[in-house]
């Protein structure tokens, strides 16, 4: 089933790829490990709970992972380039050296092509009239170089250009400080907050009685707890079957 929008009631600048990359965390908790079996076993609608209350619980739960989450913003802050930074530096250093190949990759088709076209017409002209009849051929046999020329280096110049655009129109890649940080945030808010907070609240879910959403109410019609310790967990849990 598809997961709700996040919608932070404080006012937290959660972004769209911050809210997917959420989504995609309690995904994975509510698919992971004991977790994953407690809910095989649980009613059908456990799982959806679960899922509304974590999404409910958003700002709570992204406290817990707020100072990997800077640290991924700064690295992202740094990677500037559109290709990340690991590539900033080459295509600096290529500098006036790259301009000059794109220069020749356009003038030197242009040039070989015009010098083709006027050696084969003066070429075939010459042959035409009757009037040196040697001369003709080798202008008709340099202008065919020339056009052999013209066509090679045209082709060469559009396969970079094709490489070029394909690179820029590509996506980002994230530099390798980027993807440390992300993978650090990512780990921190699965495994100190979503996990913990679906864990205790399993019980819940997995009553026929309680109300599904995001909204329900936790226990005997008590508002569903807030989660704001990191060491917040359920030591005893045993699944819905043990009762506990």
């Amino acid at each position: 089933m598809g997961a709700p929008p996040i919608a932070g009631r404080t006012g937290s600048p959660i972004g769209p790829e911050e809210r997917a990359e959420y989504a995609r965390v309690v995904e994975e908790a509510l698919r992971s490990g004991a977790l994953g079996e407690a809910l095989r076993g649980a009613p059908p609608a456990a799982a959806e709970r679960l899922r509304g209350w974590a999404h409910e619980a958003v700002d709570d739960l992204w406290a817990q992972a707020a100072a990997e989450y800077r640290e991924w913003c700064r690295a992202r802050a740094a990677g500037t380039s559109p290709e990340g930074a690991p590539d900033a530096a080459p295509r600096a250093a290529a500098g006036p050296g790259g301009d000059l190949v794109a220069a020749l990759a356009v003038l030197v088709p242009l040039t070989a092509g015009a010098a083709a076209v006027i050696f084969l017409v003066l070429g075939y002209l010459l042959m035409l009239v009757g009037v040196q009849q040697a001369a003709g051929a080798s202008l008709v046999v340099t202008g065919w170089a020339g056009a052999g020329v013209a066509a090679v280096t045209a082709s060469l110049g559009l396969g970079r250009l094709a490489v070029t655009a394909r690179r820029r129109s590509g996506p980002a890649r994230r530099s390798a400080a980027e993807e440390a940080a992300h993978a650090a945030w990512r780990a921190a808010l699965l495994e100190r907050a979503v996990l913990p907070y679906l864990h205790h609240r399993l019980l819940d879910a997995a009553d026929p009685g309680a109300p599904a959403g995001p909204e329900e109410a936790g226990p005997r019609g008590r508002p569903g707890p807030r989660f704001a310790s990191p060491g917040f967990d359920s030591p005893g849990f045993g699944g819905p079957a043990t009762g506990q």
